[in-house]
């Protein structure tokens, strides 16, 4: 599989220039407007954030105005693919957890506008990376562990 997310990427990170005047990374760290039932992938990179020869193994996306379809690992990038059901500011919590142990955690914002999507979205059951060997799926060459469905 060849696909990997190249739009709606942000960094975990915020530049110290921002952190040293007190501005918070909530309010800096935010993917481009979308519209209701609008869906698409979002991906959070923590390549900035992850020590020598440490990786993502395990990702969790948490929000309280749209539907993750799935959420994956590509190398440094954590993603879902998330469709929008609520209009307004809506803010997705993302979780990763490293090969040492390290457990990260982002908010990332995003304005929902109220016209709706022209195309109602169909859902993919399964991150791009992934295939299937009957109920497990294996993910693909970043060493993530066995995902069973």
């Amino acid at each position: 599989m060849t696909w990997v997310p190249c739009q709606r990427v942000v960094r975990a990170d915020i530049p110290l220039a921002f952190r040293i005047r007190g501005i918070e990374a909530s309010a800096v760290i935010c993917w481009p407007d979308t519209t209701l039932n609008g869906s698409s992938d979002y991906s959070i990179d923590f390549g900035a954030l992850l020590c020598c020869g440490d990786r993502i193994v395990e990702v969790e996306f948490i929000t309280g105005g749209g539907q993750i379809a799935w959420s994956s690992v590509f190398g440094t990038l954590a993603t879902a693919w998330i469709v929008w059901f609520a209009p307004g500011p809506q803010t997705v919590v993302a979780t990763v957890r490293t090969s040492s142990g390290q457990v990260l955690t982002v908010s990332v914002g995003i304005a929902v506008q109220p016209i709706p999507s022209l195309i109602p979205p169909e859902l993919p059951p399964y991150a791009p990376n992934a295939f299937l060997l009957g109920p497990a799926i294996v993910p693909d060459a970043y060493g993530n562990p066995l995902i069973f469905g």
